[in-house]
């Protein structure tokens, strides 16, 4: 995918993610649909693509959230990465392989962060706790990745589609 629309992507889902995922949130957990996003486009379409979204979506988030900047941007890192190392080696078009990868690294970038939320002295009332939001919002996240992975591949296919005919004038 062009890095023009993966950019427009990434402040699309940044904006959609602190607009309104709030109120589709189930008792204050939503889905991480740019963790998800960042998962996707690193699975699908290779590394570097990935750490592009990564820096992009990770940079904006920061911005957004207006606390510890850097957190968001290594987190989304760290999920590329890893979620790029399966590039060209799975079976992406079934429907369980985005599920598990975004559930996987749902669950790897939310104990990330609370790593790193602690390590800048953020106390915790509980892990317990606070592992078992980890784990609902990387589920609920991996319940929406298949159609977030459809319209990720729509608008793939649409912007080749694009691309081409201009080649073709």
């Amino acid at each position: 995918m062009r890095y023009w629309a993966l950019a427009i992507l990434c402040i699309l889902m940044v904006a959609i993610e602190t607009t309104i995922i709030p109120y589709v949130s189930i008792r204050g957990i939503g889905p991480d649909i740019v963790g998800s996003f960042v998962t996707l486009v690193s699975m699908l379409s290779g590394r570097p693509d990935g750490l592009f979204v990564a820096v992009v979506a990770g940079v904006l988030e920061d911005i957004s959230s207006g606390q510890f900047l850097g957190l968001f941007t290594v987190v989304r890192l760290v999920i590329a990465y890893l979620a790029g190392i399966s590039y060209q080696k799975v079976f992406q078009d079934w429907a369980l392989v985005p599920i598990i990868f975004v559930f996987a690294m749902g669950f790897i970038g939310g104990c990330l962060q609370v790593f790193l939320l602690g390590s800048f002295g953020v106390p915790f009332e509980s892990y317990q706790i606070v592992f078992g939001t980890v784990v609902f919002q990387a589920a609920y996240s991996a319940l929406l990745a298949p159609f977030l992975m459809r319209i990720t591949c729509s608008l793939d296919s649409y912007i080749k589609l694009i691309s081409e005919r201009r080649k073709s004038l």
